[in-house]
């Protein structure tokens, strides 16, 4: 069962300049590291805001499988899941797709097992499994 909602993921047009803007305004950096997908790298940055926390990256990592890039701003929502093979399951049955195959990444959050979707209705999210947790939880 997808047991919450973990983040937000954020594409922005310039990423240095949003994290200028969130230093100003008070939000902690978390992480700010490279993580490998398909044998590609993206910068990934994890702000803490208050409770919540934001993902933010100039290029989505599964965007190279999509029919267009994405334009700036929320790009996909991420769930936490405590029993990922029945959720991959679930979630394929109710009609989502798997925009690239189940992989693990590790990086100073941690490892993880991911998955991204898109839902019928075309919402993006991403399940995972925590397998490491290096972040603190707000």
């Amino acid at each position: 069962m997808l047991t919450r909602l973990w983040t937000i993921g954020v594409k922005v047009a310039e990423l240095e300049q949003e994290l200028a803007f969130h230093r100003r305004i008070g939000h902690d950096i978390v992480l700010d590291e490279t993580v490998t997908v398909n044998e590609r790298t993206f910068r990934v940055v994890l702000l803490r805001m208050g409770d919540k926390y934001l993902h933010l990256f100039e290029e989505a990592v599964y965007e190279d499988q999509l029919a267009e890039p994405l334009a700036p701003g929320p790009c996909h929502i991420v769930y936490i899941s405590e029993d990922f093979e029945l959720d991959i399951a679930d979630i394929q049955s109710a009609g989502a797709h798997l925009l690239f195959p189940l992989t693990t990444i590790e990086g100073e959050f941690g490892r993880r097992r991911v998955a991204f979707f898109r839902s019928p209705g075309g919402m993006i999210f991403e399940v995972i499994r925590v397998l490491e947790n290096r972040v603190p939880e707000v």
